[in-house]
C-alpha cells in the first residue's frame, strides 16, 4: 500500500450505519405482520380495523422518508462517488417506483380487510427482494465512499422529517433491531432521546403493538 493510500484509508471513516440496517429490519417484518392482523380482524371490529389503519399508516409514512432520502440524497452521491453502482443503483429506484404503486393504494380510501392485505403481502415481498439487494450490494458502497460526518447530519434531516410520527418510529426501530444493534444504540444515542425513550415512547409504542397485533 502506497503513503497516498495509506492516508485516504486514514482520513475515511466509514459511516455508523446500525439505525440504518435496524430500520431495514422492521421494513423487513411489519408490513407482514400488519397483513396477518388484518387477517385476524373481526369484519364488525371497527376500531381494531382503524388502529391497524394507523399504524400502517405511520409505517409507510417511514417507508416514503426512507426511500426520499436515499432517492434525493443517497443515491446521486454514491452515482457520484462510484459510478460502477449506476446499475444497481437504477434498479433500486425503479424497486422504488413500483412500491409506490402499491403504497398509493394502500394509502387510498379504506378498501375491504383481504384486499388490503393483500396489498401489504406484496410490499413486504418486494421490500423484501430490494433490501437483499440494497445490503449486498449497495451498503458496502456506502462504508467504503460515504464519510461518518455526512451520514450522521444526513441522519438528523431525516430524523427530523418524521415529525411527530418520530417517538414512534423511534422505539419501532429499537424494538426491531437486533440485541448488537439494540447495545450500540442505547450506547450512542443523545441522553435526552435515551431518557424519553424509557420514560414514555417506549410505553407508548408497545400499548400500540398490543393493540394492532394482540
Amino acid at each position: 500500500m502506497t503513503d497516498d493510500t495509506t492516508q485516504q484509508s486514514a482520513r475515511h471513516t466509514g459511516p455508523d450505519l446500525t439505525l440504518f440496517l435496524a430500520f431495514h429490519r422492521g421494513l423487513r417484518r411489519d408490513f407482514g405482520r400488519l397483513a396477518e392482523a388484518l387477517d385476524r380482524c373481526p369484519p364488525g371490529d371497527t376500531a381494531r380495523r382503524a388502529l391497524i389503519d394507523e399504524h400502517t399508516g405511520m409505517q409507510l409514512r417511514a417507508l416514503h422518508h426512507h426511500h426520499s432520502d436515499e432517492d434525493a440524497n443517497i443515491w446521486p452521491l454514491l452515482r457520484t462517488l462510484a459510478p460502477e453502482a449506476a446499475d444497481v443503483l437504477d434498479r433500486l429506484e425503479a424497486d422504488h417506483q413500483e412500491m409506490d404503486e402499491v403504497i398509493e393504494r394502500l394509502t387510498g380510501p379504506r378498501r375491504q380487510a383481504p384486499v388490503q392485505a393483500a396489498d401489504l403481502r406484496r410490499l413486504h415481498d418486494l421490500l423484501n427482494t430490494h433490501l437483499d439487494l440494497e445490503e449486498s450490494r449497495v451498503v458496502p458502497l456506502i462504508r467504503a465512499h460515504i464519510s461518518a460526518e455526512w451520514w450522521e447530519q444526513a441522519g438528523k434531516s431525516v430524523s427530523k422529517s418524521h415529525g411527530r410520527d418520530l417517538p414512534m418510529i423511534a422505539a419501532w426501530t429499537v424494538d426491531a433491531a437486533s440485541e448488537e444493534q439494540r447495545a450500540h444504540i442505547f450506547a450512542t444515542a443523545p441522553l435526552a432521546m435515551r431518557v424519553l425513550y424509557r420514560l414514555a415512547w417506549r410505553r407508548v409504542y408497545e400499548r400500540r403493538v398490543a393493540q394492532v397485533f394482540g
